[in-house]
């Protein structure tokens, strides 16, 4: 599809909404890292940062850039706009630039099936100063080592694209936002197609209200509105409430009680403050 007919596609609202991707990279000896950081039109950003073998500038450019559109695909998302600091690549991707080694012919071979998966897209250059989250992600995982990656950490290890036998990206840990579905109700009205799911929301949903910006907060009975955390932001919370700045270690329920007070909430806060504890 030509440029200018993605462009007006985008631009027209005829998609259910855009997705912007943020990716950069980053090498040093001990390896390099990716940084990913995917938009949605609405709810929580998703940010993913990775560790691979050593690579050049130029490999780990498209390797972030194939990480993070096999991310948005992995998602589900059709309508994607790409956005890099590093203008070589795109010039590439829109054959501006011709790409003179075979290796990075192999990784451009990669990233353009890559995107002919997406239904709509757009590859633009963003200047660095616009790409700064996914650059601190890419420097953090290029400076984690190996044997510091395990299950728990938010560094994931990764194997090069173009190599055979290489890792899919693994999106079976992430979690959709729970509260899309209340902001797409109270800014749009949209409502599940089952009658049932249909009615509970509805019912949940007097409980939620939304600020000019968009965000989510919680009415409650005796205090005033609290923020609606995504999944990113949950963690941070338990610990600094749990350990940090309000006070002692505190059982399930006073823990519960505290992040309330300090002016917090997530769907599934008594599940995660049960196991945090």
């Amino acid at each position: 599809m030509p440029e200018v007919e993605k462009e007006l596609l985008l631009k027209s609202g005829t998609s259910s909404g855009v997705w912007t991707l943020f990716t950069d990279s980053a090498s040093n000896v001990k390896g390099s890292g990716l940084g990913i950081v995917l938009k949605p039109p609405i709810g929580s950003t998703i940010r993913q940062s990775k560790k691979t073998s050593r690579l050049t500038n130029n490999e780990s450019e498209y390797e972030a850039m194939i990480a993070g559109l096999e991310l948005a695909k992995s998602l589900g998302e059709e309508v994607i706009e790409a956005k890099y600091d590093s203008l070589l690549m795109v010039n590439q991707v829109n054959k501006s630039f011709k790409v003179r080694k075979d290796r990075m012919q192999r990784y451009l071979d990669k990233l353009q099936v890559t995107l002919h998966r997406i239904k709509e897209w757009t590859l633009n250059h963003a200047p660095r100063e616009q790409n700064g989250k996914a650059d601190a992600l890419a420097n953090f995982g290029s400076s984690v080592e190996e044997d510091e990656i395990s299950p728990g950490t938010i560094v994931q290890l990764s194997r090069s694209v173009i190599e055979e036998g290489h890792a899919e990206i693994n999106s079976t840990s992430l979690t959709r936002d729970w509260r899309n579905k209340f902001i797409e109700y109270l800014k749009n009205g949209k409502l599940p197609l089952d009658p049932k799911e249909s009615r509970a929301l509805q019912t949940k949903a007097a409980q939620f209200t939304l600020d000019e910006d968009g965000a989510l907060y919680r009415r409650t009975f005796d205090r005033p509105l609290t923020v609606c955390l995504g999944p990113g932001d949950t963690d941070y919370v338990l610990r600094e409430v749990h350990e940090g700045t309000c006070g002692n270690h505190s059982g399930v329920e006073s823990l519960i009680h505290k992040i309330i007070r300090a002016g917090y909430y997530w769907d599934s806060m008594e599940k995660d403050t049960k196991e945090f504890v």
